[in-house]
């Protein structure tokens, strides 16, 4: 791995820092929206990346925040892009957190924020949830009480991406935290903004879950990037020795690389999603800057073209 430092594009990387590059990682952890593709193009040869990568003999996985699509969704939109990709390579935070209360033998009632289809994984893992109001309330703090207000014996509160979202869940929430003071908080994505479009972002769920952390004065378990214990979850169910071997491979810095570099992968920054040369180029946080950058996974498969058999 390079000395931390300035970014370098791969492609503008001598022929020995290059095969040093390609030899100093086995396994390839890499987001998906913003790499592969976005709500409104898919970004060209990016499959000739991963699959350059593979038959280079990288092992590689994909970790996302998004968890509002089925994993029929996505394994389906892998295969119509050409790509071969197992269930079991595919980490989002439902499933991360389904993984998680197994670890901790977790048993009890979850209220839950979060889409049809994050429930829909934790229901099908067995547990217990319940959510709403889904519906509108009358405006009288009377109506208000008679929603947040019950004696419902909830142990876990999950975040994540709410399209419905309304005062009176953030507000149930809040109060089953306040209540009883071993109820853990837990969260999914954290992504304060997300991109829909080239230049067009969006509010993402990060500052609703920050309100819940602010006011119940609860530090939430994360496992959406950049979770620690994401992190902690994957080096341990991967079987990953050694952290330094692994590449991750994102479009945002707040998310994808600070993950990265805080479970002590080495980095990439693929500029096809929601970060432009521009902002890489401003960003002074080393916890934010990434070891290595490309206009897009194309780059990845230029690399491997280029690179002897022998180093790889």
């Amino acid at each position: 791995m390079e000395t931390r430092g300035k970014p370098q594009h791969i492609l503008q990387l001598s022929e020995e820092q290059r095969d040093r590059f390609v030899g100093s990682f086995d396994r390839v952890l890499s987001d998906i929206d913003g790499v592969l593709w976005s709500m409104e193009y898919t970004v060209p040869r990016a499959v000739d990346g991963y699959t350059a990568l593979q038959r280079a003999g990288k092992e590689v996985s994909f970790v996302t925040n998004n968890s509002v699509r089925t994993m029929e969704q996505c394994i389906g939109h892998f295969e119509k892009l050409g790509l071969q990709v197992a269930p079991e390579q595919v980490w989002h935070p439902a499933q991360s957190i389904v993984l998680y209360l197994r670890d901790i033998q977790f048993e009890g009632l979850i209220y839950i924020i979060a889409s049809a289809p994050f429930k829909a994984v934790l229901r099908e893992a067995g547990f217990q949830l319940l959510d709403g109001p889904n519906e509108f309330i009358e405006e009288s703090y009377q109506s208000l009480a008679k929603t947040i207000f019950d004696r419902q014996p909830v142990r876990a509160v999950i975040i994540d991406v709410d399209f419905n979202l309304t005062s009176p869940k953030l507000l149930r929430a809040h109060m089953y935290l306040m209540r009883n003071p071993e109820c853990l908080l837990i969260g999914g994505a954290t992504d304060r903004l997300l991109p829909v479009a080239k230049g067009v972002n969006i509010i993402g769920p990060g500052p609703f879950a920050s309100i819940l952390v602010e006011a119940s004065g609860r530090q939430a378990v994360t496992l959406g990037k950049p979770g620690r214990e994401l992190g902690e979850l994957l080096i341990k169910h991967l079987k990953i020795a050694e952290p330094q071997r692994v590449l991750m491979v994102g479009d945002m810095l707040a998310q994808d690389i600070q993950f990265g570099r805080q479970c002590g992968f080495q980095t990439l920054l693929v500029l096809s999603g929601g970060c432009s040369l521009e902002q890489l180029q401003a960003e002074t946080s080393p916890d934010l800057l990434p070891d290595y950058y490309a206009d897009s996974v194309a780059d990845v498969a230029q690399l491997l073209g280029k690179t002897p058999k022998a180093h790889v």
